[in-house]
């Protein structure tokens, strides 16, 4: 397993090289990160290359027995370099440029730019691509970070003209897929095209300028694409040069980069994983989901490139991390799926906009308890590695996530309190609730391995999509269909079918309306011999086949159909046409779980903390148990086990510690 942390030596004093290897060494680090901020340092001047100070870091680190990440240095271009080519600034839809003084700071789709990109990558490839102390190459930082991925300058104008040709050949075609009859909007030329940036429609949302939606969707997949190209650059470059791995890391649920597309080329996945920031409310479970994508968007295992290794912050702070937290967040990663985790930093940054961000020693570099704790951490890890590491995790269950769906949902929310993602994660909630593992998977991914397939808001379709899923349904899958499903085609017009579209027939139902819950109402329904409320949509359906599970017991469609259940060859599909509060759901989900004929874990726990995740490598099969309350918890094992960590056994009843972690096998 590959452990370290992320290493600056451009910002330290080079007597501090040494000691910090050695240092790093006795963490039980096998691997460091660098490089990918320091193109200044290693191109102080416009064709001027200073590789000496980079080969002396490698080489003290090369002494501890530790390999390098290397970074190409493309997130950050200097000031000198900026000043010659102004225009790669990127523009904002107001049409301001965003200027220098921090970083990201240039247009992927700007010659210029990618000319000075293929220079800078290939002089560090043609340096470092067969040095063997070198492990892997890492391709800039963080694309899209500071709301970099969308610019609306004049390169891009041209950009998204040539995407759209090449997507829909004609201008009539896009005429017509488009709808842009509505309010005059027809389009003669190619030339004609816009940027959706700021018009005269700013109304309430100051995000949403009343722009046709298809336009803006593609907009947002032109500019994913953009990045793609622009790793892919990079990519061939270093594969000119080197036979090293290569890897982008990637960041969890940020939504604006399509992750399927973008890990497609790389050898591994990496992603930065911050639990508690001062820009989010934490939470464990939303963490464990985006391990999960991590792993889904190339089905396999991945590396932690950035672990939080102490409390975080630009300007303000974020809580600093509890005794055993450190330790509790590594274990859940690595039960996730990582292979590899790299904590940032080795020591906080004494100038510059993270001064706050700290790491695992403080400006005064001295080891204290976050040390120690990774220390003895990455000792474990070291020692368990022949079980852990390539460990699959085991899920019959899926939810699919489209980043065309969430990118649609973001331009027209249909309700102020809907959110695509977070829909996503109350289903993946409720699957985790009763120790069920769960997969993230692509629009026309292999479902085969799944037993229960949920699509969430799945309003986005084609015909090869309906073909696609019902496919799974008539060879004995169950799919999970919500509301607002199939009420749109894939380029963003609204269907003409009677909803929910494409999934009609394979659901048995029709929506006869709809209501979308305002202002705090809330909507009462029966499920089994229960209640059940919900509090942003409700689709009153009307089966054609299905048989009624749920029904509302409020509003003027009291009675009515709220939640169907269809059998379809050998399989079923649900549609579930109203949001669920968290017990109404959980126990939907556990009954789904169980008629698709799930068992239920031999390892269960009391007290909302507790997760279970269940892997499997070699023929062996194995759980990781995880507190993630500061308060000891009950654990209720079914059977004998070896308990890995401590090497003793356990059967029964099992306490674990407050922020604690056991392997059971």
């Amino acid at each position: 397993m590959q452990l370290g942390a992320c290493y600056y030596p451009e910002q330290w004093p080079r007597e501090f090289w040494e000691r910090d290897a050695r240092m790093m060494k006795e963490a039980n680090f096998n691997v460091v990160r660098m490089g990918e901020f320091a193109w200044a340092k290693l191109e102080p001047e416009p064709g001027l290359y200073d590789f000496a100070w980079l080969d002396e870091a490698i080489g003290c680190m090369d002494k501890e027995g530790i390999k390098v990440v290397l970074g190409t240095p493309t997130p950050t271009p200097p000031k000198w370099l900026m000043d010659r080519y102004p225009t790669i600034y990127q523009k904002d839809k107001f049409g301001r440029t965003r200027g220098f003084g921090s970083r990201r700071h240039y247009c992927v789709n700007h010659p210029d730019y990618l000319a000075l990109t293929r220079t800078i990558v290939q002089a560090v490839a043609v340096r470092y691509g067969k040095d063997e102390r070198v492990k892997a190459w890492q391709i800039d930082n963080e694309f899209g970070c500071q709301d970099t991925t969308y610019c609306y300058c004049e390169k891009c104008l041209a950009a998204f003209r040539d995407w759209l040709e090449d997507k829909y050949g004609t201008i009539e075609r896009l005429n017509e897929e488009w709808g842009t009859v509505f309010w005059s909007q027809t389009y003669r030329d190619w030339s004609e095209l816009i940027l959706p940036a700021y018009s005269v429609c700013d109304g309430a949302d100051p995000d949403y300028h009343g722009h046709n939606p298809s336009l803006v969707l593609d907009y947002k997949r032109f500019s994913s694409d953009a990045v793609v190209r622009y790793q892919q650059l990079q990519i061939d470059l270093i594969r000119e040069l080197s036979d090293k791995p290569i890897t982008h890391n990637l960041m969890g649920h940020f939504p604006e980069i399509d992750y399927y597309k973008l890990s497609e080329p790389l050898d591994f996945v990496s992603w930065d994983n911050y639990l508690d920031y001062p820009w989010d409310v934490p939470s464990y479970r939303k963490a464990a989901m985006a391990h999960d994508l991590m792993r889904g968007v190339k089905n396999q295992n991945f590396w932690v490139m950035e672990q939080q290794s102490g409390p975080c912050g630009w300007n303000v702070l974020a809580d600093t991390p509890k005794p055993g937290q450190l330790r509790l967040w590594t274990y859940q990663a690595v039960a996730h799926g990582a292979d590899g985790i790299v904590y940032f930093r080795f020591r906080a940054a004494r100038y510059g906009a993270e001064q706050y961000w700290y790491g695992i020693l403080d400006h005064d570099s001295v080891p204290r308890r976050r040390y120690r704790e990774i220390q003895t951490t990455c000792g474990e890890l070291a020692r368990l590695s022949p079980v852990l590491e390539g460990a699959r995790v085991v899920a019959d269950i899926a939810i699919v996530k489209s980043y065309d769906h969430l990118w649609s949902h973001s331009i027209q929310g249909h309700n102020r309190n809907f959110d695509y993602t977070r829909l996503l994660q109350e289903y993946y909630d409720a699957f985790s609730a009763h120790g069920f593992n769960v997969d993230l998977v692509s629009v026309k991914g292999d479902l085969s391995p799944y037993k229960v397939v949920v699509l969430p808001a799945f309003h986005l379709s084609d015909p090869s999509i309906k073909e696609w899923i019902t496919r799974y349904v008539a060879g004995g899958g169950t799919a999970v269909f919500t509301f607002r499903s199939g009420s749109r085609t894939w380029n963003n017009a609204m269907t003409d079918q009677t909803l929910p579209g494409d999934f009609r027939e394979l659901c048995g139902v029709e929506v006869e309306e709809f209501d979308s819950l305002n202002y705090g109402r809330r909507v009462g329904l029966r499920v089994n011999d229960g209640a059940a409320f919900a509090s942003v949509w409700c689709d009153v359906l009307h089966s054609i086949g299905a048989q009624t599970v749920a029904t509302y017991s409020d509003e003027y469609y009291d009675g009515e159909a709220a939640i169907t259940v269809n059998d379809v060859g050998q399989g079923r599909a649900y549609y579930i046409g109203c949001d669920l509060d968290e017990k109404a759901l959980r126990e939907l989900m556990g009954s789904v779980a169980g008629s698709a004929g799930i068992q239920a874990s031999p390892i269960s726990g009391s007290g909302e903390g507790i997760e279970i995740v269940r892997k499997r490598k070699d023929g062996r099969e194995f759980f990781v148990v995880m507190n993630h309350s500061m308060h000891e918890a009950q654990i209720s094992l079914n059977g004998l086990f070896a308990e890995l960590l401590t090497g003793s056994s356990a059967n029964g009843e099992f306490t674990i510690d407050g922020f604690g972690v056991a392997i059971f096998e």
